[in-house]
């Protein structure tokens, strides 16, 4: 019995050390996210690392005509604080009705959209009813039209970023240096 028990053991042992395998590739699998998924979560890290000028209740995020992005960003957020505060989505396709945003999404699609769309939001004021915007696209021509964050899809699919500080510090923004050193460029003025 002494050999057939060692037998059970080691079998039993090979089968749980495969079954841990496959549930560690599983979860391998799982995680690999895609460019979308990887840009939601670095909004929601802009939010952690962002200080608003005024208190905040709530951080609401517009997200300007990209509805598959808002359902994403959405899901999310579910159930989730960002600093100890609920979060909102809001998905527009006015810029215009982005009064009680935090944080406004750009995507690459409204490229030709860029000098409007600023000129809506300037158009709002900075106020608290009308909170500072920390603007987020995804072109190059983002930051030279005065936006404050911009996407940059490097090689390999990897997700950076570029920041402008100018439009932030006019806004009374303040940017975590932690969020800077990830920076792949800082335009300071």
């Amino acid at each position: 019995m002494g050999r057939r028990y060692k037998l059970y053991i080691l079998l039993a042992l090979i089968c749980i050390l495969a079954y841990m395998g496959v549930i560690a590739f599983n979860t391998q699998v799982s995680y690999a996210a895609t460019p979308q998924q990887l840009k939601a979560v670095f909004i929601v890290n802009f939010v952690k690392l962002t200080e608003w000028p005024s208190n905040v209740a709530i951080f609401e995020v517009g997200v300007y005509k990209d509805p598959e992005f808002a359902t994403l960003l959405t899901a999310m957020l579910a159930g989730k604080k960002v600093r100890g505060k609920d979060v909102k989505v809001t998905p527009q396709d006015d810029a215009s009705l982005f009064a009680n945003c935090h944080v406004i999404f750009l995507p690459k699609s409204v490229e030709g959209e860029l000098g409007d769309v600023f000129g809506k939001i300037k158009d709002l004021g900075d106020t608290p009813a009308n909170p500072a915007k920390l603007t987020i696209g995804e072109t190059d021509s983002f930051i030279k039209a005065g936006g404050i964050i911009t996407f940059v899809e490097t090689a390999g699919a990897k997700i950076k970023f570029k920041v402008n500080l100018v439009p932030a510090k006019a806004k009374g923004l303040t940017i975590s240096s932690k969020l800077l050193k990830l920076a792949l460029e800082v335009v300071k003025q």
